[in-house]
């Protein structure tokens, strides 16, 4: 127990925080002067009109500044916090780069609870010297988080110091999520790129002899390789670009922009200051243009060539004057564009099915009016827009196109999402990744246009395929048959671990060091967020900045293609500052008038628990004010723990809050369920939705009927409607009413043992942990358990399967004997896979895990390390890792298995079984081929 301040001059007591008097100021830096910098640095010079329209939008400051500085593929981005404001973004933007892959790397400082307690500015400065030492990097951004920013760290002495030390630029970035929305974080930071690094630098040979007319690209973050559709029209029109903000850009380029002719604005709502403020620095002039669709960048290459020509024309009024004596740069431009046209016309002929048909189209900034043109040129029919994203100047030019009865709606939610398309009769939904298994669940065809994308649309190459990419879904569905359809069949892989009796580890190695580069670590507030998955009509509801919930949201989404319950309170700073317990309460409140939850879960952040609300004694309140839904509390702080370990604390606190205390039942003689007595499964966060529906099958088969805590099948793509909440799992009337009569309680993942023990404690059954049930002999065990539970022996189906998977077993012992196999998973299923790998004759030479767990002392490898991606060493045949890890098997030559949290880059994660006999057999088969391919 430790002294956390409240916030409000004083201290209470908390199950974890810090000690006050820390938090405030260190360095001679105050929370109060950081705060009044970026909100100054942010909305004031020239009255930004973009930049502050409301204080929505849809992530957080920490965000925005990412998205515009990480494309700088040959910098260092550092992220200054707990490993989640990384883990949960680091490789899930869509910019490609030519420059280098350091975008496309993770690299933190990953705070812990002793760090901000006694601050972290020196581990800061060795983060930055071994960044420097591993990579090699044109520059280093350091970004502060939401933590390092309440905490009062100095980054930017540290940053000076480093320089000096160093030679290479070091760069602070001050945008700490609470301080705002993305779109201010992408001002700040443009900020940053004009005090800091434009103007910098001079032009080399090469680029200097660009001469008058040359531009810089601003607000193009090379989402796909738009860039790279667009640029190849320039050139052909003599059109050089001399710096690009900031995709596809090198840091020395962005230091000389300022000797560029024009500067040419893509994403107004993003970086419109850089080109108002470099207007008045160096006399640069603006336009904005957007390049999606054929006349959107017909407009373009035209509005750039004519105001190069005038400028040329104000520089050197005669003609004669011209510097290459050729065709004026309006005579390229008018040949490109009509080669171009001609061109894309015969290529479209074979999207003509596409006129006429009706599309609801919801992004924001430059894309949410320059898909309508993109649309209008394909012959589609805008029915409806979303506004949430747009500002005002956006949305003028969205009735320029499609006049002032534009059918614009500013409610989006999923809900009005659907209402609009069925209402209008929509034929496909042209939104962002997040929005797409609404599209999907619905049938309605979908494309995918924002950040997160792996198509480039910009460009009239890009109509193209953004014409293709409708047709293919349209026809897709056409071929399904009615809208709504779906069939979603469980797949299979699979797994085998011998159990708690296995010889442990020899040893456990916990990587300490001030950089973590590419981390395994997810927030446990992401973990806690799967667990309320699994709850009927629950919601999970992250207390913190914004891009907590939308990083996470993202990241969930991916994973299991299915959409997501997940709520944020969106502390900005004046929460941060005055207090946010009330906030808190009235989000929570608002939440149960509208979509009336039975379970809500508060999950704690590293922002609210550092800053020391009160989150207990809030929820405590709200459950004696508001007792017609269970609410409870989730300590989840970034700094404390990785997903599991939040899986597992959002668990026991709905058996501490949920669950009715009962005095032990005797034996057999629990409760009747609609199978027989009823048993409770406590399940972990490592098994997939698919597993969960075959644990439950092979429970019923013993005559016994699970209540699965929680369950996760209804993310296997079964899930009906849309809803705000989660829909299927366990319902809490089932949890509170019935787990407390049950027989036996079986738990699946030595992270859970916790939560069985709480739940013996409240209500006297007995339990039993399994490390797995995967593998021959795990799988035996479970059999065994349930023999003994319900006095019945193994269906017959099961001794087949059984027999089955020994003949397998037999067939791929070959291809496993003495292979040297690296994980990097969470603790749980890493104690799992190693252990059927070991059953197979493997060698599980190193398992990675992101953090402690109880798993790690029976984990059989030879060395288990508590690190990131960048521990795995090489000589290996094969890596077990999620999509992340795709990268590390590159750098070690050897082949990835996918698996694990997130799996996003092959489909059919969450529908492989991976426990039982069946699963086993799947597994090794996977994994078998997978060694075997690099073999031929």
């Amino acid at each position: 127990m430790t002294k956390r301040a409240d916030g409000k001059g004083g201290t209470r007591d908390s199950g974890g925080g810090m000690p006050a008097g820390k938090r405030q100021q260190r360095g001679g830096v105050t929370m109060a002067t950081i705060i009044d910098e970026l909100m100054a640095q942010g909305c004031e010079r020239e009255k930004r009109e973009k930049v502050c329209r409301t204080r929505g939008g849809e992530s957080c400051a920490f965000d925005g500044a990412m998205i515009v500085l990480q494309p700088i593929a040959d910098a260092v981005h550092l992220v200054h916090g707990p490993s989640a404001c990384c883990g949960n973004s680091w490789e899930g933007r869509g910019s490609l780069s030519a420059q280098g892959d350091l975008h496309h790397r993770g690299f933190t400082t990953d705070l812990q609870e002793l760090d901000i307690v006694y601050g972290a500015e020196e581990k800061l400065s060795r983060a930055i010297a071994a960044a420097h030492e591993q990579v090699k990097p044109r520059a280093i951004f350091v970004h502060a988080t939401c933590v390092s920013g309440l905490i009062g760290e100095d980054i930017e002495a540290v940053c000076k110091k480093a320089e000096a030390a160093l030679g290479i630029r070091v760069i602070p970035v001050n945008a700490p999520g609470f301080v705002g929305p993305k779109n201010l974080g992408n001002r700040i930071a443009g900020e940053v790129l004009l005090d800091r690094v434009i103007g910098t630098g001079k032009p080399p040979g090469d680029a200097a002899g660009y001469g008058d007319r040359s531009i810089n690209l601003v607000g193009e973050y090379n989402i796909a390789g738009d860039l790279w559709l667009v640029e190849p029209a320039l050139k052909r029109a003599g059109i050089p670009v001399l710096s690009r903000m900031t995709g596809n850009a090198s840091f020395e380029e962005l230091t000389y922009a300022h000797h560029a002719a024009l500067n040419v604005v893509v994403c107004s709502r993003a970086l419109i200051n850089i080109a108002k403020e470099m207007e008045r620095r160096y006399g640069i002039p603006y336009l904005e243009v957007s390049f999606f669709g054929k006349t959107e960048m017909s407009k373009a290459l035209r509005a750039i060539a004519a105001r190069l020509e005038r400028l040329d024309a104000e520089r050197q009024p005669s003609a004669a004057s011209r510097q290459d004596g050729g065709p004026g740069v309006s005579e390229r431009v008018e040949a490109v564009i009509r080669e171009e046209e001609e061109r894309l016309a015969q290529r479209l002929e074979a999207c003509r099915h596409l006129r006429g048909k009706r599309a609801v189209l919801y992004t924001g900034g430059v894309k949410s009016w320059s898909f309508i043109s993109a649309l209008l040129d394909l012959g589609i029919e805008i029915v409806a827009v979303g506004t949430k994203k747009s500002t005002v100047e956006d949305e003028e030019k969205m009735k320029e196109l499609l006049g002032e009865d534009a059918p614009l709606v500013e409610e989006v939610t999923p809900k009005n999402l659907l209402k609009l398309l069925k209402e209008q009769r929509a034929d496909m939904l042209i939104a962002g990744g997040r929005n797409q298994y609404l599209a999907v669940k619905e049938g309605y065809p979908f494309v995918d246009v924002n950040q997160e994308r792996h198509t480039a649309y910009a460009g009239y190459e890009g109509l193209l395929r953004f014409a293709e990419q409708i047709s293919n879904s349209m026809s897709f569905y056409r071929t399904l048959g009615c809208a709504g359809e779906r069939a979603n069949r469980t797949e299979h892989a699979s797994c085998e671990a011998p159990g708690a009796d296995r010889a442990a580890a020899p040893g456990i190695v916990h990587h300490k060091a001030d950089l973590i580069i590419d981390p395994l670590k997810h927030s446990p507030a992401l973990g806690a967020a799967i667990a309320f998955q699994g709850i009927d009509r629950a919601l999970p509801l992250i207390h913190g900045a914004q891009g907590c919930t939308f990083l996470g949201k993202v990241l969930l989404t991916k994973h299991f293609r299915e959409p997501v319950a997940l709520a944020t309170t969106k502390l900005f700073t004046e929460q941060v500052v005055m207090g946010s317990e009330e906030s808190l309460a009235t989000v929570t409140e608002g939440f149960l008038e509208k979509d009336k939850p039975e379970l809500i879960g508060i999950l704690t952040s590293g922002l609210s628990e550092v800053k020391g609300d009160d989150a207990a004694g809030t929820v405590k309140q709200l459950c004696h004010r508001r007792p017609e839904a269970a609410i409870v509390h989730v300590p989840t702080p970034d700094y404390e723990g990785g997903l599991e370990a939040g899986y597992a604390r959002a668990v026991e606190a709905m058996i501490a809050g949920v669950v009715k205390t009962a005095a032990p039942p005797s034996p057999l003689s629990g409760a009747p369920g609609p199978g027989g007595p009823y048993i409770n499964v406590i399940a972990g966060s490592h098994l997939t939705p698919a597993d969960f529906t075959e644990i439950k099958e092979i429970v019923r088969s013993f005559g016994l009927e699970p209540l699965m805590l929680p369950d996760l099948s209804a993310l296997d793509g079964s899930r009906q409607g849309m809803s705000a909440l989660a829909l299927g799992g366990t319902a809490v009337g089932t949890i509170r009413d019935r787990m407390s009569s049950a027989l036996f309680t079986i738990a699946l993942g030595r992270s859970l043992e916790r939560a069985a023990a709480l739940l013996k404690e409240r209500c006297g059954m007995d339990y039993r942990v399994f490390g797995s049930i995967a593998g021959l002999a795990d799988t035996d065990k479970l059999m065994e358990t349930l023999s003994a539970i319900s006095g019945r022996t193994p269906a017959e189906r099961y001794e087949r399967e059984r027999r089955i998977l020994v003949d397998g077993m037999r067939d791929a012992h070959s291809c496993f004997g003495s292979k040297r196999i690296a994980l990097a998973l969470e603790p749980d299923l890493a104690l799992q896979t190693s252990c059927w790998l070991t059953g197979m004759g493997a060698s599980p030479a190193q398992v990675v895990v992101p953090s402690g767990s109880p798993s790690l002392s029976t984990i059989p490898a030879g060395q288990v390390v508590i690190g990131d991606f960048s521990t795995v060493e090489g000589g290996i045949d094969l890596l077990i890792a999620s999509s992340h890890g795709e990268r590390t098997a590159q750098r070690l030559r050897a082949p990835l298995y996918q698996l694990g949290f997130p799996v996003y880059k092959v489909l059919g994660a969450t529908a492989r079984t991976t426990v039982g006999y069946r699963g086993t057999l799947l597994m090794i088969y996977e994994v078998a081929n997978a060694m075997t391919a690099t073999d031929k």
